[in-house]
């Protein structure tokens, strides 16, 4: 069972939430690396007492509060990237939102495609989602918002795409183009307004639940894989939601980004001499979290020092190659969603 971070949201580009690693029941406080204890059978008898004692069960209110923001969260991740996706897609063409193409355009990209399928099945899960307790009212209206906003969008985008998609511009001259701009538009407006509302209540939900969680972990298991994951994560959280701004107070990164690598270096100092019982994507995880360092010490210093973009480098800051300009934020972000990435595959 696993909770996840949001990432910041900024410059267009969708933020990731991590899992977590709670309910990974670790062996005796002796063994170096945790694997997961066998799952109680319901009904059987009761084992003999053990040499030390047992781990807290979570209580059930703990469980169903997992429960929702996972199911919040896999939603989230599984279609919220591909929303703004095709809103930056469709934007980098049409130069003037306000009134749409022209019918001169030399290039025409069209819009990704979202997936209704998936809309659909997450409409559902929200629904079950808000109906388990305990009730977050603000999270549960957000993430209601945040469907009925995707589930209009998506109407609007698939028949925008098909009709793309076709090349059936060069048949009407653009009228129909022209004609759905502006519900394409507002559409647009509707959902990164809700989708920013939702992330900002998941982030406070998921905040609360994992500061709690990595509380308990310490406590239980001492600093050990579990805890040094969701620390690393929770302080590269930290720390690209400040770097992730265009301009930051040096000041108040400094510490952030200290912190960072004082529980980078802790966790691979812990997991080196480890020989077996490593758990598999650790060696991905740690690759991807010494690359989101080195990009987040990139983005700290342009910014701290004043680096001012070259002319190459500006032309280069747009969606799709930005993460290639050394201390951008789009680099910055993508090294963060990658950790997200290799965090989720362990």
């Amino acid at each position: 069972m696993h909770t996840k971070f949001l990432a910041p949201r900024f410059l267009g580009l969708a933020p990731l939430l991590l899992l977590a690693l709670l309910g990974c029941s670790p062996k005796s406080d002796s063994t170096t690396a945790e694997t997961p204890a066998a799952p109680a059978v319901a009904g059987a008898a009761a084992p003999a007492a053990p040499e030390k004692a047992a781990e807290p069960t979570p209580a059930p209110a703990a469980d169903h509060l997992n429960a929702k923001l996972q199911t919040y969260i896999n939603c989230y991740n599984k279609l919220d990237e591909r929303a703004h996706r095709t809103i930056t897609r469709y934007s980098s063409w049409v130069k003037d939102m306000k009134s749409g193409p022209t019918g001169t355009e030399k290039v025409v990209y069209g819009l990704y495609s979202i997936s209704s399928e998936d809309v659909t099945a997450c409409v559902a899960e929200f629904a079950q989602a808000a109906a388990l307790r305990p009730a977050l009212p603000e999270l549960d209206s957000a993430g209601k918002a945040y469907m009925v906003a995707l589930t209009a969008m998506d109407k609007l985008v698939a028949d925008a795409y098909t009709y793309y998609d076709r090349d059936n511009y060069k048949d009407d001259k653009f009228a129909k183009g022209k004609a759905i701009h502006g519900p394409l538009a507002a559409g647009f407006e509707s959902f990164s307004q809700a989708s920013t509302a939702f992330s900002k209540a998941l982030d406070v939900e998921n905040d609360n639940l994992l500061a709690a969680q990595l509380a308990q972990i310490e406590k239980t298991q001492g600093r050990k894989l579990p805890y040094y994951q969701m620390a690393l994560m929770a302080k590269a959280k930290g720390l690209s939601e400040v770097l992730g701004d265009e301009t930051f107070d040096a000041a108040v990164a400094a510490p952030r980004l200290q912190a960072y690598e004082a529980m980078a270096d802790e966790a691979m100092a812990f997991v080196k001499p480890i020989k077996d019982g490593v758990p598999h994507g650790w060696s991905s995880f740690e690759r991807t979290a010494e690359e989101f360092r080195k990009a987040s010490k990139e983005r700290f210093r342009r910014v701290r020092d004043k680096v001012p973009y070259s002319d190459g480098e500006r032309m280069m800051l747009k969606p799709g190659s930005g993460w290639m300009v050394e201390g951008s934020s789009e680099k910055l972000i993508k090294a963060y969603n990658d950790l997200v990435n290799a965090s989720n595959a362990m």
